[in-house]
């Protein structure tokens, strides 16, 4: 069957929109067709270079759809159902699986680098006769796309799919952070560097686990504002400011949790530097592979933690329903977080935003 979608050829060069054919499922895979997928900053990662993926893929992971076909093997999702897709093949058999932490499966690393589905081949072709991977095996910029069955989670069919994509990544991640990877209790101080869709999520997280003082950190005016929108209590601007002294004599001594979510050396030493003795340093943003850090050790002497928290250490089948359920009862915020829709076609102006820093999350629409 054809399919429209949105291929990278060459780091750094625009993605190009065309026709692919796509292979029908195979056993324990879903065709699905994508109702709306999140442009998230790892789709933008690949583009630059800074995550290696063997090219050329469709980009696009932060997907919803419907299910059309499935194959053999899978009973959890009929075609009609409607589902989120999760980051991570949940295959059950690694050891991280066994050990119940899905969100660190081994089958992840060959859609992550390689663009393959966890038997190792492709489904796509161009007109060429091109072998085309997909970003994690879902590959969500195109109009319909085979991934694996375990990515999938049933969600109800009234759940605005337009708006729930994004609890495929940058929520999960980000919420997941606040409640899964730290024990945040009512009345703790957070911190959160970096106001993207991720911070804007942990943000949520932390407003929901109870904390009382939400410091959002960020250089661009229109997301301090969405923080503020989304949960924040306080939001600052780096720009010329110390950022670590104010944050610690705003609250005390330091914050109970920071969370950094930009992936970069100094806002990463930051984040280390803004907790409170027994306070939490948590590491969300995925940083270039050959970051190195300079951190005084003396902290950990003051039994500090510097922790690193991959995919809001979730477990897809357990909390994106919980997810959907705080989005539908309007506790988490999604729409708010969602600064432009698109069509397909306009995804690399989207990128080039995103590079930029402008806006939190754009949302292409199939529909």
């Amino acid at each position: 069957m054809k399919t429209k979608a949105a291929v990278l050829y060459a780091i750094g060069e625009p993605l190009v929109i065309e026709e692919l054919e796509l292979e029908a499922p195979r056993e324990n895979e879903i065709l699905i067709r994508c109702v709306a997928s999140g442009i998230c900053h790892s789709d933008y990662s690949v583009r630059d270079g800074t995550l290696g993926l063997t090219l050329p893929a469709v980009l696009g992971h932060e997907g919803a759809g419907i299910v059309e076909a499935v194959g053999k093997g899978v009973t959890h999702v009929v075609p009609g159902d409607h589902v989120i897709v999760s980051l991570t093949p949940q295959c059950g058999v690694c050891v991280f699986c066994k050990e119940d932490k899905p969100y660190l499966c081994a089958q992840m690393s060959k859609g992550l680098t390689k663009g393959l589905q966890p038997d190792g081949s492709k489904r796509l072709k161009n007109s060429k006769g091109e072998d085309i991977g997909q970003l994690l095996a879902l590959g969500t910029f195109s109009e319909r796309a085979v991934v694996p069955a375990g990515t999938a989670i049933k969600v109800a069919s009234n759940v605005p799919l337009e708006s729930a994509c994004l609890i495929g990544c940058g929520v999960t991640t980000g919420v997941g952070a606040a409640l899964n990877s730290v024990a945040i209790k009512p009345g703790d101080s957070v911190a959160v560097i970096g106001c993207g869709g991720v911070g804007l999520s942990i943000i949520q997280g932390a407003r929901i686990a109870g904390a009382t003082t939400i410091i959002a950190i960020d250089p661009i005016a229109e997301k301090r504002q969405l923080a503020l929108d989304v949960g924040a209590t306080h939001a600052l601007d780096p720009t010329g400011e110390n950022v670590v002294k104010l944050v610690r004599k705003m609250t005390g001594g330091g914050v109970h949790f920071a969370f950094e979510a930009l992936g970069r050396k100094e806002t990463i030493e930051q984040a280390w530097a803004m907790p409170r003795v027994t306070g939490t340093a948590v590491i969300v943003g995925v940083p270039k592979k050959d970051t190195m850090l300079d951190l005084p050790v003396l902290g950990f002497f003051g039994e500090k933690h510097f922790k690193g928290s991959a995919y809001g250490s979730s477990v897809p089948s357990r909390d994106i329903p919980k997810y959907v359920d705080l989005f539908m009862s309007g506790e988490l915020k999604l729409d708010a977080m969602i600064t432009r829709r698109i069509a397909l076609e306009q995804v690399n102006e989207a990128l080039d935003q995103m590079g930029r820093g402008e806006g939190a999350r754009s949302v292409i629409g199939f529909d």
